[in-house]
């Protein structure tokens, strides 16, 4: 949040709009972009409004990518740690009781996979032991990394990662409840695809600023983004990160 701070403040512009469920105001995508406006004393923020109810919004987990000194013997014992149970299951089989919430998570290897049992918890108790999995995997020297369950799969299967945590996926419901709830997920716990993202709107600070009303600042918005041309890039797009839907690209 910090860095998004700085970079914010020393850009002079906020670069994608944060994506928003139009009816219940919830952040869908980009709760460190909020907390980094407030932090340089933004009044305002762009926001892309859109209906979470929709179908054609899709959401999905993050896996974590692990690389790094630890071998998957270690894995039961790095969990035991924490107060946690590995069970050696096929991955199929660990698969469907994350899914399912028998599970917490999983680790797996191109050989190997341990589904993660623990207390019956609900999904944000269960993103929250997912992060003190992760942060056991730092203290031991590793790196984490995020990708979609295809992803990572992949990058497991070639040896670009020695190990990923699946995670399960979390739904629209327990979004809204949770965050309602005043309750915040982990970072990189939804993977939200919201068909025709605008990217790079590039607003500038001041706009931001509260010097000028809310109506003042989105008709001067409105200006801004009628004046700029934009080009449609289609899914699969790497920039910040992989994005697996269409994208509008302000220019």
């Amino acid at each position: 949040m910090e860095d998004l701070a700085r970079k914010i403040k020393a850009d002079g512009v906020f670069m994608h709009p944060v994506i928003v469920d139009e009816g219940s105001l919830v952040v869908l995508d980009g709760m460190h972009r909020v907390a980094a406006a407030k932090e340089i004393g933004c009044k305002f923020i762009p926001v892309c409004l859109v209906d979470y109810n929709n179908p054609s919004i899709a959401i999905g987990a993050w896996y974590r990518l692990i690389n790094g000194p630890v071998d998957m013997g270690e894995v039961p014992g790095i969990l035991e740690d924490l107060g946690l149970i590995a069970e050696e299951l096929p991955l199929d089989s660990a698969h469907g009781l994350v899914e399912g919430r028998g599970a917490i998570a999983a680790v797996f290897t191109k050989g190997k996979c341990f589904a993660i049992r623990g207390p019956r918890v609900g999904i944000k108790e269960a993103y929250d032991i997912i992060k003190r999995i992760e942060l056991k995997f730092l203290s031991r020297g590793c790196s984490i990394g995020y990708d979609d369950e295809g992803g990572a799969m992949a990058k497991v299967r070639s040896g670009e990662a020695r190990a990923s945590i699946m995670t399960p996926t979390i739904s629209k419901r327990e979004v809204i409840e949770t965050a309602l709830a005043g309750k915040v997920f982990i970072q990189k716990s939804t993977r939200h695809v919201i068909p025709a993202r605008p990217m790079f709107v590039n607003v500038p600070n001041e706009l931001l600023s509260g010097e000028l009303s809310l109506p003042e600042a989105n008709d001067r918005l409105v200006r801004l983004l009628s004046s700029k041309g934009f080009k449609r890039l289609p899914p699969g797009q790497v920039l910040d990160r992989r994005y697996m839907e269409e994208l509008y690209v302000f220019l």
